[in-house]
């Protein structure tokens, strides 16, 4: 058994729902929690509007508050956030640049570029090299780039648009999304090992990933709003309809995952769709928990969560409430956009 706050009581994701304030009313792409070892207990948020905010978290047994902190812009929309242990925030997107801010100082500068939008990136304190900033691309390109030197140390052509990673950070571990395939890397030699793919089911492209902490296998969202758990060991694993919605199998709605999360330790994974619902399953049970009904609705349809995060002890759940342009210009109807925290509940079993 894996306890929570709350142990002895059935899994949920909490009464206590705190919304934050300042934040962009554009779509949110991003939502991140700095990692354990960062100065203070952060929480970034990145939007199309080419906004970068963070705020600074603290939760109790009762309550959760976030004050807004640090705030920067860009020249076009980005994409994706990671923070480093010493008091750094990284960020890319559609400039095709990666930037590192030093939130202490106030200081940016570029560190990173590809020939397309920069879709994914993840710092990583690597064994070598230290400050390691890691980048994919919608060019294809994966690369490495040492924070000394200039130019990328190590890139890796995986012939078609990169949509998501993430590294272990307990393990050398990283999954890398293109397509239906999950590529493994091994992060102290930055070797690929291996390529994951998931059941026949899955008929849809993947768009997100999150590495157990385990080393067992790595989470997928797809497009079709499933959640699959796909085995290292190529053992079959197990998936679910986290974010399709319908009475029966003849008449369903197919809304897509847009992040999954492991908790840190246990086999809990969580993920938010276009659904406005966010799911947790055991992937070791192979069963759904909990499916939290949508907060959020505009003309009787869901606002989607675009985004979310867990934090590192594992105890609160970050997303974020926008359109994410499933249904493309059609279907914006000028959805509100706002953030939320919630304290993670009970036990998993």
């Amino acid at each position: 058994m894996y306890s929570f706050s709350g142990a002895g009581k059935p899994f949920s994701f909490g009464t206590v729902n705190h919304q934050l304030t300042q934040t962009t009313t554009d779509c949110v792409s991003k939502v991140r929690f700095s990692p354990v070892g960062f100065p203070a207990f952060l929480l970034g948020v990145t939007s199309w509007d080419c906004s970068c905010s963070v705020w600074q978290v603290q939760s109790n047994q009762n309550e959760i508050q976030a004050v807004p902190s640090f705030t920067t812009t860009h020249d076009a929309p980005i994409l994706d956030l990671s923070f480093s242990y010493d008091g750094k925030a990284f960020f890319g997107g559609c400039s095709k640049t990666a930037t590192m801010w030093n939130l202490s100082t106030n200081q940016k500068s570029t560190v990173a570029s590809h020939d397309l939008p920069i879709s994914c990136l993840a710092y990583i304190n690597h064994p070598q090299v230290n400050d390691l900033l890691i980048t994919g691309s919608w060019d294809g390109k994966l690369r490495c780039w040492d924070l000394r030197q200039p130019n990328f140390i190590m890139e890796e052509n995986l012939g078609e648009p990169i949509f998501a990673l993430d590294v272990q950070r307990s393990k050398p571990m990283m999954a890398v999304a293109t397509g239906r395939m999950v590529h493994i890397f091994h992060t102290d030699s930055m070797r690929k090992e291996d390529t994951l793919k998931p059941p026949d089911v899955v008929k849809f492209n993947i768009r997100c990933v999150s590495c157990s902490s385990d080393f067992e296998g790595v989470a997928a969202g797809t497009s079709e709003g499933r959640l699959s758990f796909l085995r290292m060991d190529k053992k079959p694993g197990c998936t679910f309809k986290a974010h399709i919605q319908g009475a029966d199998v003849t008449q369903y709605v197919m809304y897509q995952t847009n992040f999954c999360v492991h908790h840190p330790s246990s086999p809990l994974v969580i993920s938010g769709g276009g659904d406005g619902v966010l799911a947790a399953v055991n992937r070791s049970t192979k069963k759904l928990l909990r499916s939290m009904q949508p907060e959020l609705k505009i003309e009787n349809d869901p606002v989607p969560i675009s985004a979310g995060d867990i934090s590192p002890d594992g105890s609160l759940i970050a997303y974020a409430h926008s359109y994410d342009w499933a249904m493309g210009r059609s279907g914006y109807r000028n959805q509100p956009t706002s953030v939320h925290i919630r304290k993670i509940e009970g036990d998993v079993k």
